[in-house]
């Protein structure tokens, strides 16, 4: 199987490029066809609309602590919609420590998302991992690993609120409202008080 990595906001590129493929020595016939570098969310599809059509497993290195339309699910999420892709299989791979990682299907292909830490890389691909990716290296039983420190897990709907609400800048409507507001308390207040203290 090849495959393909999108390093996205990733600054940790070479610790991970090299776990990866120890691991790919190591437990499958994967191999790393190319490697793309990206820093923004058009960016990004643009070299995973690349990455996707040359290889049968596209990693993707980073993104996940972004806002907005910046992170990497979101920038996902839009390049999937624009392309019309389906969506067959979407996991969750729980790190233990730090941002989860997701795997998705779309037909034959596989998405792999990964956060930006080289520990939490190493650990989420695993067997686990493995058992939900057809890398046509026969039974995952056949692949040893000693221990099992990940799991996948069906990804829950996101709740996007918290990133929606950390993402918006208030309207500017709503900011001059509040302004007009307190300008007219602060007249009112001072007038009461002139009508109080001066008659």
């Amino acid at each position: 199987m090849n495959c393909s990595i999108v390093y996205y906001s990733s600054y940790k590129t070479g610790y991970i490029q090299r776990s990866l493929e120890k691991k790919f020595r190591t437990m499958t016939n994967i191999t790393v066809k190319s490697g793309y570098a990206a820093v923004s969310p058009k960016d990004m599809q643009m070299k995973f609309r690349r990455a996707l059509n040359e290889s049968s497993l596209v990693i993707i290195v980073g993104g996940l602590s972004l806002f907005g339309e910046n992170n990497i699910m979101t920038a996902l999420s839009d390049y999937f919609t624009k392309a019309r892709l389906s969506v067959d299989s979407n996991k969750r791979v729980l790190n233990e420590d730090g941002e989860d990682g997701y795997l998705i299907k779309t037909g034959n292909k596989y998405v792999l998302v990964l956060p930006d830490d080289p520990d939490a890389a190493e650990r989420m691909f695993g067997v686990q991992l493995l058992k939900n990716i057809d890398t046509g290296a026969g039974s995952p039983d056949e692949i040893e690993e000693p221990v099992r420190t990940h799991t996948v897990v069906f990804a829950p709907e996101p709740d996007d609120t918290a990133d929606r609400l950390r993402s918006r800048r208030m309207p500017t409507v709503a900011i001059i409202t509040i302004v007009i507001t307190a300008a007219v308390c602060i007249a009112a207040a001072v007038w009461i008080v002139g009508n109080i203290f001066y008659k």
